[in-house]
């Protein structure tokens, strides 16, 4: 096994700094003022994080510098140089795909993927290309609607779809904690079908309430719809979304 040691006088690697060739600038020449301006400020905010991870820090410490930055950064109390708009709340899987991004296709890759009508301002999403899928831990009801909602928002950061879909939604229910052990190995395998409360029509009627106005503007846009319930050992609900031709 062979262990690789930190020297005291030892440096990390300089990454390689972001910088904004002319060839970049030229690529954005057709592209929407709003969307262009969104690139720079994402381009500023890549720069920033590069600067931080650039500093001498110890091996294995990325994840920490990254939390930190984004802590910061969330938190108003880091405003990135070069950035001119508002910049919302960022995510690390968010700047990680920002990286890559950036990485295989530079600066135009930083582009937004939706559209700006230029008469109302109004983001409009693109037509829905392949299957999105939603999971939520725990029971949606619990807490009330104001707090489902709260957390579909910040799973989901796109405008709301325009296009018709086809809906699914699947419930899993928890085992009674009395249940014998017998009986609750053909609940795990299926074999036995939930009967009872909650009523499959009210949680219908719940999630696509809460649904409507953040993943897609209207009820009439579920073409197709498909739910059920079973029981398993945490109750979860995962919501599919899939385009449908039309």
């Amino acid at each position: 096994m062979i262990f690789k040691v930190w020297g005291k006088n030892q440096t990390p690697r300089r990454r390689p700094r972001i910088t904004e060739p002319r060839k970049d600038r030229a690529a954005l020449a057709g592209t929407n003022p709003r969307l262009k301006q969104r690139a720079y400020d994402r381009l500023a905010i890549l720069r920033a994080y590069h600067r931080r991870l650039s500093k001498p820090r110890k091996p294995g410490t990325k994840t920490k510098v990254m939390r930190d930055f984004l802590d910061d950064l969330n938190s108003k109390a880091l405003s990135p140089e070069g950035a001119t708009g508002p910049i919302p709340h960022i995510h690390r899987s968010t700047l990680y795909n920002w990286c890559k991004f950036y990485r295989d296709g530079r600066l135009p890759a930083l582009v937004p993927r939706y559209q700006i009508k230029s008469s109302t301002g109004r983001p409009t999403f693109r037509p829905l290309k392949r299957p999105i899928e939603m999971k939520f831990p725990g029971r949606p009801r619990r807490n009330g609607k104001a707090a489902f909602l709260a957390r579909i928002k910040r799973r989901w950061k796109d405008p709301p779809l325009e296009s018709p879909i086809h809906l699914s939604i699947f419930y899993s229910i928890p085992i009674p904690k009395k249940t014998k052990i017998p009986r609750r190995m053909e609940m795990l395998k299926h074999r036995i079908s939930h009967i009872g409360k909650p009523h499959l029509d009210t949680l219908n009627a719940f999630i696509v309430d809460c649904l409507v106005g953040i993943v897609f503007r209207d009820h009439s846009q579920i073409v197709q719809f498909h739910s059920e319930k079973k029981f398993e050992w945490w109750p979860q609900i995962r919501i599919l979304i899939k385009p449908f031709p039309g």
